[in-house]
């Protein structure tokens, strides 16, 4: 009688054995469960997230935000209509305060004279010391000279032998002030021929007529009022004995105008 085997009974046949690959330049996968994929990349094609590049750009961001040169242009712009507008209304201020010192005030010019004349030196470049006192006649009214002026000294009216620049001082109400000039000449000739005769003629006295011509920068004040820049064109004519050791002012004629 034949025997019958169940199917179950048989033993499972053993799959096929790994065909062996010896072709080493392809990937040995081990084995996966199904649903598994592995994708394989290029090491070459393989970059950081994020790349350096971004990294640095977003460092730069965080250090100077977007709208900081905005807000610098606009604080520079309004600093220079700040000041345009500062500007405009301190010259018109001081428009307006200085016409009001012209049409309140009345103030008188001041007063100059020669109190000293001496020849200091005669060669190469000769030199002049005069000695000037200015008194202000003024009440309640300074002057303040800038020393922006300019003084020349001629001989009769015509020639400039000697020239120098006046000094800055302030002076109050009724104040006197007394300064001293050197005038220096710019010519190597030496002294004119009437000045050195006076000045070598110890025996006989041989006078000699000066002009002296000042021109001085000034603002009057009164309180807070102050006026704009003066002009003071001073004339002074003197007559001297002598030139020769003690020297004498004989006579001099000072005119002052203001501009």
């Amino acid at each position: 009688m034949e025997e019958r085997v169940s199917s179950s009974s048989l033993p499972s046949p053993s799959p096929p054995p790994l065909e062996k690959n010896h072709n080493t330049d392809k990937l040995k996968l081990p084995d996966l469960d199904p649903g598994t994929y592995v994708v394989q990349v290029p090491k070459d094609q393989v970059y950081r997230v994020p790349p350096p590049e971004n990294a640095q750009i977003a460092e730069s961001h965080k250090k100077s935000p977007p709208n900081k040169e905005a807000k610098t242009s606009r604080c520079c712009l309004c600093c220079v209509l700040f000041f345009i507008i500062f500007l405009v209304l301190a010259i018109l201020l001081g428009a307006v305060l200085g016409g009001l010192f012209s049409m309140l005030l009345t103030p008188e010019d001041p007063k100059f004279s020669i109190t000293s004349f001496k020849v200091v030196e005669t060669k190469p470049h000769p030199k002049y010391d005069v000695t000037l006192e200015v008194h202000n006649p003024n009440s309640d009214v300074g002057i303040l000279y800038n020393g922006k002026g300019h003084v020349s000294l001629s001989l009769r009216r015509q020639e400039n032998i000697a020239s120098g620049a006046y000094p800055t001082f302030r002076q109050d109400s009724h104040d006197t002030t007394t300064f001293g000039l050197t005038l220096t000449s710019s010519s190597k000739a030496g002294l004119p021929k009437e000045v050195e005769e006076s000045v070598r003629n110890d025996k006989k006295k041989v006078s000699v007529t000066f002009s002296l011509a000042i021109h001085a920068l000034a603002h009057m004040k009164m309180g807070l009022l102050r006026s704009g820049t003066m002009k003071f064109d001073v004339t002074c004519k003197v007559k001297l004995d002598t030139l020769a050791k003690t020297t004498h002012v004989l006579s001099q004629q000072c005119e002052t105008k203001r501009h």
